[in-house]
């Protein structure tokens, strides 16, 4: 992609796992990259590594579930490249595993508040760029856990649910103006997260359910998106891809 003709992607919680490895994805084919984590030091961990692609990237620190940061880190990172062609609203956090009867409003609220209203904010922001070009590409981050009934997730799984129902109906919304809305919805995947909260005896025995045997790489997630996200998939809107290894297949 000449430097004349490069897109401009804003990657949200791009500074660890499936982010950053999207991130290195886009800068690998040629994107100039927005870099967006809540922690600054990982961002611009990542912006290092995209720049040695020989794109442009820049980072970017807030919390998504912020409306007025958000439309700040847009309006900044549109000032800063000129445009936002695609945007990638990946920032999450883990899901809640306990049973209902101990969800508290804490943690209903952070879970709706990052996976859905970040992605409601950011998109809201960055839409009105991408109306005035009539074109633009948007990519929001779901969950195998929004596929099939997941016990002990509740907050996580409405939370990543609405997801998959706001995609469908931006889809049809936004198509007007050349916009298209798809959904990424991860099965298992080795990421710092995963790590963290499963043991490797935890990650083994659920690696059994896998058709294909293992966990994804991060960098798999990134290809999926990539592709969604690129003129390869000009016709494609309003779908669901959900690379999970056969665990759930429809």
């Amino acid at each position: 992609m000449s430097e004349s003709k490069r897109k401009v992607a804003l990657v949200t919680g791009a500074g660890r796992g499936i982010g950053k490895a999207t991130a290195l994805v886009l800068g690998r084919r040629g994107f100039d990259v927005a870099v967006h984590d809540i922690d600054a030091s990982t961002a611009v961990e990542t912006v290092a590594l995209v720049r040695k692609f020989g794109v442009e990237a820049e980072s970017y620190a807030a919390d998504v579930s912020d409306r007025e940061a958000m439309h700040g880190v847009v309006a900044t990172v549109e000032s800063r490249f000129g445009q936002i062609d695609i945007l990638i609203n990946n920032a999450g956090i883990s899901s809640d595993r306990c049973p209902v009867e101990k969800v508290t409003e804490t943690m209903f609220q952070r879970s709706i508040g990052v996976h859905l209203a970040g992605t409601l904010w950011t998109t809201q922001a960055a839409i009105a760029g991408m109306k005035r070009r009539s074109f633009g590409s948007i990519v929001n981050l779901s969950s195998v856990q929004a596929l099939v009934g997941w016990p002990e997730g509740a907050t996580y799984n409405a939370a990543k649910g609405a997801v998959l129902a706001l995609s469908k109906g931006w889809a049809k919304e936004f198509a007007p103006w050349n916009i298209r809305v798809n959904v990424v919805a991860p099965g298992h995947t080795e990421t710092e997260m995963t790590v963290r909260n499963d043991p490797p005896e935890l990650r083994a025995e659920k690696a059994k359910t896998i058709p294909l045997g293992r966990y994804a790489q991060p960098h798999e997630m990134g290809e999926a998106i990539a592709f969604l996200a690129s003129d390869e998939a000009s016709f494609i809107t309003g779908q669901v891809l959900s690379p999970n290894g056969g665990f759930v297949i429809t």
